[in-house]
């Protein structure tokens, strides 16, 4: 469409121009007809030759728009193979990377496990006989001097107690002393009050009486708050005491508990080494399942199976129910089935029949018995039951009825001498046939065409293996057949549209929900694959299909048993768990009843400390109520003293010094019996402090010795176990070794791998740089076609106007022709005939309506007589004539002429120029020619206006 309107377009620019070069001629003159014809053949020729510049143009424009589109597509893919190359190449270098980080820690290793090896070796040269009774030697040795140790940390534990029972009793010592000491020091202050008192009674002081009143009632007050401190106290003791008896249970309570708990942690010790030890068993147990489970799999190495191809369970799914899409086209359905075709070399390649030695026995194929047709149709079931269960489709059985069938269809075949591989076709009257026979309903048949099987020298099978000739052959052969014809209709069964594959996979809508399978031979040595409904009948006796039932079942009871065993494994490895976090848990308990016992002993002992404290705060408040009380008395003495005679003062204040005097002598006793005490402390604590370090270097150096008896039989240990620990660490330095040569390997995988991806992605990059220059090119190419095509346009739309132009005049020309023919030989209309002045008939001209048609189909008005001017002859005179119209061109023919049609009347220049501007004309050669020039000067005209040029004055 856009095309069209561009040529139109430019044709309407070049009729223009062309019509201006026609109009710039000085003269226009008819051309004959044979000229014009001869024009128009060259103009048409022209023309078809810009056409084809045209089409050509376009078409190279065509092209260069589809090389450009081309171009940036392989610029698109370029950018994007190059940018998944470069993602590719990054993917990889982190690959690489970790690679690396594995080849340094492997050659770490490697280091550690060689500085290994090392010590082992040089552990093994050691391993003397001499050198290992050395060691043991050491170890007794060791061991004694660790007794010493026990013993002497005993020894000092027992001094530190002996040490601590004399810091203990001079304490005791201290605290009474200070206590006596403290009481002395009351006596004397209070016999020094009495000697004060004695001699204030001797004066008879009132002041002193005042003051013994006073005095006796402060006595009085202490005796008072002694008393109730004392029975408070009382209080505090009875609670200490009680505190002291729960202490003491609390003790026994956690004593026993610790005892419960060690109890319980011997048990769970016990029940701990048992659980380990059935764990042992267990293990054992599961190492035996697996070798069977291991066996068994061997054995099923040997056993045929089928794999169908990833993708291809959907694909053959999705091409059979394509046949009831409502929008089925032949075409998509032959490409969805030869897409299958794309699993085929994979199937091919990934399913091998695998040979069995014990289908070595030779049958006759002619006449196989029922045991051997079974056993070769459980084959097959085996076979098709794979392929479904990877379908997720219903399995078929196989049974002696099933066999049944298929031999009768072989033999309906034979007696119908039904040859398929001939024909092509399945006899369904043969299965029907069968199906009336043995009241068996047949679903589906799929057969190999080995007619030639066995009958020549030899039979190649499509994995290339070859048969061999006569029909005595063996089970395994007849097996082999079996499964190429099988491996054949999955997966290259295009021609048949995936027919036998379908059937085989239980996919067809025919398929019942239980299904059967039969194997028979024709005598034609075709195979016959019968896929019947399962019936009652034929379900009877059915087979246990060896590929699948028999040796897969004891797969599964083998495993069955390993899983038994495993679950036995983890039930023991649990119950060990168990056993073990118990234990942990007995010990925790226990750790946690010695650590109560231990908190409790503390807690009993500072309830007994408190009750001992209680104690004697009781009785130091006892002494104290004691002292009050006899002050009380003293008191009361010294006030009622005020009262005694003269003599019995001065000899109370007599006695009163003498006793003063005493107190103060039993005071200094009893300060020297304190300091003596507190220096007894200091030396019974010194000599603690260095018990108690000797306890400490004697831990010491247990441990030390503890420590070094470890060292000295671990070294035995080394000794002893030189050869194995050797062997052990040159196993860790080959392992090592191979995990470093591993991780190198995948280092140089990877890293080869990265070149390889760098290379691609410098590649794709060239690509892309090539492909933006093909861009760029190809732009510039199509630019360049488009201008060619624009130029190529410009110029037919040129030829097309000339032409139409040319074609125009050459018909006004004709036109002026026959107008003049006509008025010349003075034609008119006769009795509805063309006749000239002489009434004779003009031969070639018609009549039309009231139109005279010359043979060129050139319509002439008949002459008829209008007006008369006058016209100036060659010598200036005046010349009467008659204008003539013909077809809107005038005409003048003389009046005095007997001939009705007007001579061209001769002007000079000036004449002829001066009735050019009266009459407003262009200038005219003649009569005629002035018509075709006035249809040029239209052309002109536009063209002039066009481009902008104006009419030139005459």
């Amino acid at each position: 469409m856009n095309s069209k309107k561009k040529i139109v377009t430019l044709a309407g620019v070049s009729l223009v121009a062309t019509a201006g070069v026609v109009a710039s001629t000085n003269e226009v003159k008819a051309d004959t007809t044979s000229d014009n014809v001869q024009t128009e053949v060259k103009s048409q020729t022209a023309d078809q030759q810009a056409q084809a510049k045209v089409d050509q143009a376009q078409s190279n424009v065509n092209s260069a728009s589809q090389a450009t589109s081309a171009a940036q597509a392989q610029l698109d893919s370029a950018n994007a193979a190059n940018s998944a190359a470069q993602a590719d190449v990054n993917s990889q270098q982190a690959i690489v990377n970790d690679a690396q980080a594995k080849v340094d820690a492997a050659t770490s290793s490697v280091s550690t496990a060689q500085d290994a090896e090392t010590k082992a070796q040089q552990n093994a040269d050691q391993a003397t006989s001499a050198n290992i009774r050395k060691a043991q030697d050491a170890i007794a040795n060791q061991e004694a001097q660790i007794s010493k140790d026990t013993d002497a940390i005993n020894n000092a534990n027992k001094a530190v107690s002996d040490a601590q029972s004399t810091v203990d009793a001079v304490q005791k010592k201290v605290n009474d002393a200070t206590t006596a000491r403290d009481n002395q020091q009351k006596n004397v202050d209070a016999t020094n009050d009495a000697v004060k008192n004695a001699q204030a009674i001797l004066d008879n002081s009132d002041q002193a009486k005042k003051q013994a009143q006073d005095a006796l009632n402060q006595a009085n007050q202490k005796v008072a708050d002694a008393t109730t401190a004392v029975n408070n106290k009382q209080t505090d003791v009875n609670n200490a005491a009680e505190a002291k008896k729960n202490a003491d249970e609390a003790l026994k309570n956690a004593n026993d508990a610790q005892t419960s708990a060690q109890k319980n942690k011997d048990a769970k010790q016990a029940v701990a080494d048992g659980a380990s030890a059935a764990l042992a068993d267990a293990n054992a147990a599961v190492k035996d399942a697996q070798a069977k489970v291991d066996a068994i799999n061997d054995k099923l190495a040997s056993f045929n199976t089928i794999t169908l191809p990833a993708g291809y369970k959907d694909d053959l799914i999705a091409y059979y129910n394509y046949f009831g899409n409502s929008n089925y086209n032949q075409d998509e359905a032959n490409n969805l089935a030869q897409d299958l075709l794309k699993y085929r070399d994979q199937a091919m390649s990934q399913n091998k029949f695998k040979d069995n030695l014990s289908d070595d026995r030779v049958v006759d194929i002619d006449n196989l018995n029922s045991t051997d047709r079974a056993e070769l149709s459980q084959f097959v079931a085996s076979l098709i039951n794979q392929v479904r269960t990877q379908m997720g489709t219903n399995l078929v059985i196989s049974s002696p009825a099933a066999d049944d069938y298929a031999e009768q269809v072989s033999q309906n075949y034979n007696k119908d001498n039904w040859n398929s591989a001939d024909n092509g076709k399945h006899d369904q009257s043969a299965l029907n046939n069968a199906t009336d026979q043995l009241n068996i309903s047949w679903n589906g048949e799929n057969m190999g065409l080995d007619q030639s099987i066995f009958t020549t020298d030899y039979t190649v099978l499509t994995d290339g293996t070859k048969l061999p000739t006569g029909n005595k052959q063996t089970i395994n052969d007849l097996k082999h057949l079996i499964y190429d014809d099988f491996i054949s209709m999955m997966f290259d069964d295009a021609d048949s549209a995936w027919g036998h594959a379908t059937n085989f996979a239980g996919i067809d809508n025919f398929a019942a929900e239980k299904q059967a399978v039969g194997f028979s031979l024709d005598k034609f040595y075709n195979t016959h694959y019968d896929l019947v409904e399962a019936n009652q009948k034929v379900e009877e006796n059915s087979y246990t299909l060896p590929s699948i039932n028999a040796l897969t079942q004891k797969l599964a009871d083998a495993k069955d048993d390993l899983s038994i065993k495993q679950t036995d494994q983890a039930s023991k490895q649990k119950a060990n768990d168990d056993a073990q976090n118990a234990l942990s848990s007995a010990n925790q308990v226990l750790v946690a009843a010695q650590n109560d016992v231990k908190d409790k002993t503390a807690t009993a002992q500072n309830a007994n400390d408190n009750l001992t404290a209680a104690q004697k705060a009781l009785a130091a408040l006892q002494n104290q109520l004691s002292a009050d009380q006899s002050n009380q008395k003293q008191a009361k003495t010294t006030f009622d003293s005020f009262d005694a005679d003269l003599a019995t003062k001065q000899a109370n204040l007599q006695k009163a010094t003498d006793s003063l005097k005493a107190e103060q002598g039993r005071l200094a006793i009893a300060q020297a019996d304190l300091d003596n005490a507190n220096k007894a402390l200091s030396n019974a604590n010194n000599n603690l402090a260095q018990k108690k370090q000797v306890v400490e270097n004697n831990k010491e150096a247990l441990k030390a010795d503890n420590d070094k008896l470890v060292q000295l039989q671990n070294n035995l240990s080394d000794l002893q176990n030189a050869p194995k620990l050797l062997a052990t660490a040159k196993e860790q330095v080959a392992t090592a070794q191979k995990a470093l040569a591993d991780a190198q390997e995948a280092y140089n995988v990877a890293n080869d791998k990265l070149t390889s991806l760098k290379q691609t992605a410098a590649g794709t990059a060239t690509n892309v740089s090539k492909a933006q220059q093909a861009l760029a090119e190809a732009k510039n190419n199509e630019a360049t076609a488009k201008e060619a095509l624009n130029q190529a346009q410009q110029e037919l739309v040129k030829l097309q106007q000339k032409e139409a132009l040319a074609k125009q005049v050459a018909e006004e020309q004709a036109k002026l022709a026959a107008e003049k023919e006509a008025k010349d030989n003075g034609y008119h209309i006769e009795n509805n005939q063309v006749v000239d002045a002489k009434g004779n008939s003009v031969n070639g001209w018609t009549v039309k309506g009231n139109q005279i048609v010359s043979p060129t189909n050139a319509t002439v008005d008949s002459a008829v007589s209008e007006t008369t001017n006058v016209n100036v002859d060659s010598k200036g005179q005046v010349q009467p004539q008659t204008s003539v119209t013909t077809n809107g061109v005038k005409t003048v023919a003389a009046t005095e002429s007997a001939n009705p049609v007007s001579t061209t009347t001769v002007q000079t220049r000036e004449q002829y120029k001066q009735q050019l501007k009266s009459n407003n004309q262009l200038p005219q050669t003649g009569n005629n020619d002035s018509a075709v020039l006035s249809l040029a000067g239209v052309a002109l005209a536009a063209m002039l206006s066009l481009f902008g040029i104006k009419k030139r004055e005459y």
